[in-house]
């Protein structure tokens, strides 16, 4: 009779809160569960450090074969091959480039390291509709005449350079080291990031497929304004598939002690020390996995398998570098601060830089890519900023962007 009576209260109940203030029915709740259990693989040993709980999984069992492409696919530990070039010049930022992963110790050999994704974070993103839409690449048709981003209560502004678009472009990755900062000003609607995005959408429409590398603040997505490295990918501009970092089946980690969501600390101060991470990501020219590389000495992070795409299964078609801003929600706030919230004029370690960027060709050589192929784009140019590609110990490679941001116009 208990049982009974309990059944049809929870039946006529139609929510109930959680955590703080958000409102979940019970077939909510029920599914997050079901998410959790899905993602959050059992840990042969579990490490926390700076309020973050991460799960030693067995690097067999983690979430990306969960992926139905990658039933059966087989674990590739380390690239067959690293493009010429790649590393030859980490040493330019050897003193601003950070140790980046876990502190106090690393994962047991067989075993990966996962950030373990908490209720509160799954709940947020189940909320927020435009999620991933904040690390989407610029869709424009040419330089000029860009598609921003304001949907509703969603708005979205970019500060970068850019590849030309088009089919006759080819690129298999791209590098570079980008300046850390951190922006506890946020509010939990507002985020800012700085990144890098190759992406081909060129052969089919219905597939824009990308992938995304970088640092962000999104308290709406980590449940805090920590900065955080950060990656995101999908093969249909996220309309089906893809996710940030491993909240889907997709990724394959092979590090021990690099996982991706981590804080980055310490962040990088106006006028005073300055930090950068130097990502690297490549496509294997025989597997065709996408590589995602750590630093001068070569860190292994792990993979895109390649069967995860349509179009970046064969090549990339355009690459953006730089910074995006914007809020979800109701824009009280208004736009936030970019980079390190001050404009690029006022240049070395002030304002955010991206640096020794690079990109690989089709014989796998890293390459500078020519400045007379790159397009500047300030999508808000009164909060936002992308200053010009000068010269660094004798490659144009180096340029800042950024702003403070601003209320919202009506």
């Amino acid at each position: 009779m208990m049982l009974a009576l309990i059944f049809i209260w929870l039946h006529l109940v139609p929510s109930f809160v959680f955590g703080n203030g958000y409102n979940l029915t019970i077939e909510e709740d029920l599914e997050i569960e079901r998410q959790l259990k899905l993602l959050n693989k059992p840990a042969i040993k579990t490490i926390i450090e700076n309020g973050d709980i991460y799960d030693c999984v067995d690097i067999y069992k983690q979430p990306a074969f969960d992926h139905p492409s990658l039933k059966h696919h087989k674990i590739q530990l380390r690239p067959s091959y690293y493009p010429k070039g790649l590393f030859d010049e980490n040493s330019l930022n050897s003193s601003k480039l950070m140790h980046v992963g876990l502190q106090s110790e690393r994962c047991p050999k067989g075993t990966v390291v996962i950030k373990r994704v908490r209720k509160e974070e799954l709940i947020m993103g189940m909320r927020s509709t435009l999620k991933h839409s904040k690390m989407m690449m610029m869709h424009s048709s040419s330089s000029s005449s860009p598609n921003l981003v304001h949907i509703n209560s969603f708005e979205q502004q970019w500060a970068i350079w850019h590849t030309p678009y088009g089919e006759n472009y080819e690129y298999y990755g791209a590098s570079a080291f980008i300046n850390v900062y951190g922006l506890p000003q946020l509010t939990n609607t507002q985020f800012s990031s700085a990144f890098f995005w190759i992406g081909n959408d060129d052969d089919d429409k219905d597939h824009s497929d990308q992938l995304v590398i970088g640092w962000t603040v999104d308290d709406s997505v980590y449940g805090d304004k920590n900065t955080r490295l950060a990656t995101s990918w999908t093969d249909d501009g996220f309309r089906r598939t893809g996710c940030v970092d491993m909240r889907c089946p997709g990724f394959v980690q092979v590090s021990q002690d690099i996982p991706l969501g981590i804080a980055i600390k310490p962040v990088s101060t106006y006028n005073g020390p300055q930090y950068g991470v130097h990502i690297s990501v490549f496509k294997d020219p025989a597997t065709l996995n996408w590589w995602f590389v750590y630093g001068s000495e070569k860190k292994l992070v792990g993979y895109w398998p390649n069967k995860l795409f349509t179009n970046l299964s064969k090549r990339a078609t355009k690459l953006h570098f730089g910074g995006t801003a914007g809020f979800e929600g109701y824009p009280d706030a208004g736009l936030p601060p970019m980079g390190s919230g001050h404009f690029p004029d006022e240049g070395a370690n002030k304002a955010c830089v991206f640096q020794q960027i690079k990109y690989i060709n089709a014989a796998q050589q890293s390459l500078n890519l020519p400045i007379d192929e790159l397009y500047p784009l300030s999508s808000y140019p009164n909060y936002y900023k992308v200053g010009p590609l000068t010269n660094s110990s004798g490659t144009q490679d180096t340029f800042y962007f950024g702003g403070p941001g601003g209320p919202v116009s009506s």
